[in-house]
């Protein structure tokens, strides 16, 4: 199945047609062209900035697909903002835990692996 995304959402402006295209059709039809254009500067003063650590990849595991994004960089974002996110996006969930685990055995057992081959290749 295609992914509902194309390149017209993604030129200038779009990201605010987008916006109103998903509110209810009353609300959708009372902007006028100066509140569309309002809205669609405000929302380009806050742009992702590229980062230099940039990882997206949707991986197919079973029947589903799952995604994992992994970016790193300079922190540009407002204590208060941190601080917000800490909130409702907490470290701590079971699934982060999950996730880590998982991540942390199949790096040991590479590295095992790894080991135990080299050594085996070592002694006579």
């Amino acid at each position: 199945m295609m992914a509902d995304v194309t390149f017209d959402r993604l030129k200038p402006g779009g990201k605010i047609e987008r916006l109103i295209d998903d509110l209810p059709s009353d609300v959708r039809d009372s902007f006028t062209a100066a509140q569309r254009d309002a809205l669609s500067e405000a929302m380009s003063t806050r742009t992702w900035r590229r980062q230099k650590v940039d990882i997206r990849l949707s991986l197919p595991i079973l029947s589903n697909r799952y995604f994992m994004t992994v970016v790193a960089g300079r922190e540009q974002r407002p204590r208060m903002r941190r601080r917000a996110e800490r909130v409702f996006h907490p470290l701590g969930t079971i699934g982060n835990t999950l996730f880590i685990g998982a991540i942390t055995t199949v790096i040991l057992s590479v590295v095992m692996i790894v080991t135990l081959v080299y050594s085996s290749i070592l002694v006579p």
